[in-house]
């Protein structure tokens, strides 16, 4: 009796065991698939770097975000010099933190702290001056400049209360409402004469001086439109789906015709453009939950869409683009990917 009460014992210790060393098996010969491969590596062992912006000559990005970093020193804005590779510290964060939001015009790189808005010489050395150009802006979620002032969204997380369009002179001076507060903006775009935002139900104008806002573009879909991009005959933009996912959208200024660019776009993430193409993150097919995406473009005038590289996007968010490549970061790493 005993050896049989110890052989029924056993035998779910066993199967438990097997299962174990099965398991185990399994994740000591699984390996990661390589990340970025395609990709040249600008910057390595950087603290969770997230906004970046390109000005030609110079990638600006900015680094930590945390009080950690914050202990560590590593709160800061960098700067990689395209000409020779050398990265250096142009603002060291200190006792302000760094928001994931920038903005750069000929002489001067412009950023936040979360309720100011800065700006910094962009040739500035280590640790360079910044001077506060703008007090008590509420926080920036995205920054564009014309020649005489800043235009910006004001940061919402779900649920937030709706918010207008901000709006300050360059040279210093206070932060104004150009708008009334909108729920769901999510992208900002300016041409000479109009500054443009998105929100969920579609693309809304304004005369830079003011005025009322007019409705560029109406979605009657119950999903929202997100994100916004704009050239001189179009504007681009993601529109999401009843589950969830989103398409690439092309809206033309003059007929009013919306046509879809790409099927799949991760909305999540940033997309770009350039004289010729739209940059953007889509999923991988097949890979599951945790699967890479792929960095992508598709010509402005429609096409095939082309896979650029692939990589793990845990920390990817942000991208910029030159005449020659396009930027973007991970949690550690800078990256420049040719075009």
């Amino acid at each position: 009796m005993r050896s049989k009460n110890n052989g029924s014992l056993h035998t779910p210790m066993l199967a438990l065991g097997l299962f174990l060393l099965a398991v185990l098996g399994c994740r000591s010969i699984t390996q990661k698939a390589p990340s970025w491969t395609k990709a040249k590596v600008l910057s390595d062992n950087e603290d969770h770097p997230s906004k970046i912006i390109c000005d030609g000559q110079s990638v600006f990005y900015v680094t930590g975000g945390t009080v950690a970093s914050q202990h560590e020193g590593t709160n800061n804005i960098k700067r990689i010099s395209l000409k020779d590779g050398s990265v250096s510290v142009i603002v060291k964060g200190g006792d302000r933190i760094p928001d994931a939001a920038l903005a750069v015009d000929a002489r001067f790189l412009y950023w936040s702290d979360g309720g100011n808005i800065m700006r910094v010489a962009k040739d500035a050395g280590d640790g360079g001056e910044s001077e506060k150009i703008i007090a008590g802006a509420p926080k920036p979620d995205e920054m564009v400049l014309d020649d005489e002032n800043i235009y910006w969204l004001i940061w919402g997380g779900e649920g937030s209360p709706p918010q207008p369009v901000m709006f300050a002179p360059k040279k210093g001076g206070e932060a104004r409402k150009l708008t009334p507060a909108y729920a769901g903006t999510s992208g900002i775009s300016i041409d000479h004469d109009f500054v443009y935002w998105m929100t969920g139900d579609g693309i809304k104008r304004i005369a830079k001086a003011g005025g009322d806002v007019t409705e560029v573009y109406h979605n009657s879909s119950k999903s929202p439109s997100l994100g916004l991009m704009q050239d001189a005959d179009n504007f681009y933009f993601m529109q999401m789906n009843s589950n969830g996912q989103s398409a690439l959208m092309k809206l033309g200024k003059k007929s009013g015709e919306v046509t879809q660019l790409a099927p799949s776009i991760n909305h999540t993430l940033d997309f770009i453009i350039d004289e010729a193409n739209v940059y953007y993150f889509a999923f991988v097919p097949n890979t599951g939950s945790f699967g890479p995406d792929a960095l992508r473009k598709v010509a402005k005038g429609g096409g095939e869409s082309i896979e650029l590289d692939q990589g793990n996007s845990a920390w990817a968010k942000y991208l910029s683009v030159d005449s020659k490549q396009i930027y973007f970061t991970d949690i550690s790493k800078v990256y420049a990917l040719a075009k």
